[in-house]
């Protein structure tokens, strides 16, 4: 925070900071119109796959059911066979209208990690690193056998 001679505070953070900082400012009676802030650093936390869309009741896929192994969404209440016609249970999920966070479309790994609550997955590709035992990156995995995933 900066406090030049002309009664202006500049504050420079995250917004946690700079939001209590402001508060505290103002209450000490400063001029809020002369309280500036420019953010760096992280911002609250984003579920791209999650926010900023409407959301559709999850449903089964458009075209005939796949020969696969069943996929289940467990929070959605939705049962599909796999199709290899889907790159990933992520593309899955979207084409049922499932929701599901990712990020790595835009760069970010492990946003769409989900916990597999039965059954398992295979990776194609493997991932660089892998998630924890009982997750799964479902950006990039297909099922093996029968799976429930916690979406």
């Amino acid at each position: 925070m900066d406090l030049p001679v002309d009664g202006t505070a500049y504050l420079c953070g995250p917004d946690a900071f700079m939001t209590a900082m402001r508060e505290l400012l103002v209450s000490l009676g400063f001029d809020p119109a002369r309280v500036h802030s420019e953010l760096f650093g992280g911002v609250s936390a984003i579920n791209p796959g999650l926010t900023g869309v409407v959301r559709k009741t999850p449903h089964l896929p458009a075209g005939p059911a796949g020969p696969g192994p069943a996929v289940t969404f467990a929070r959605s209440g939705l049962t599909v066979p796999w199709s290899e016609g889907y790159p990933s249970l992520l593309e899955l999920a979207e084409a049922c209208d499932v929701p599901t966070r990712w990020s790595c479309r835009t760069g970010v790994c492990h946003t769409c990690v989900t916990p597999v609550l039965s059954g398992h997955v295979r990776y194609a590709p493997d991932p660089l690193e892998p998630p924890a035992p009982g997750e799964a990156l479902v950006c990039c995995a297909r099922p093996r056998e029968d799976v429930v995933l916690d979406l």
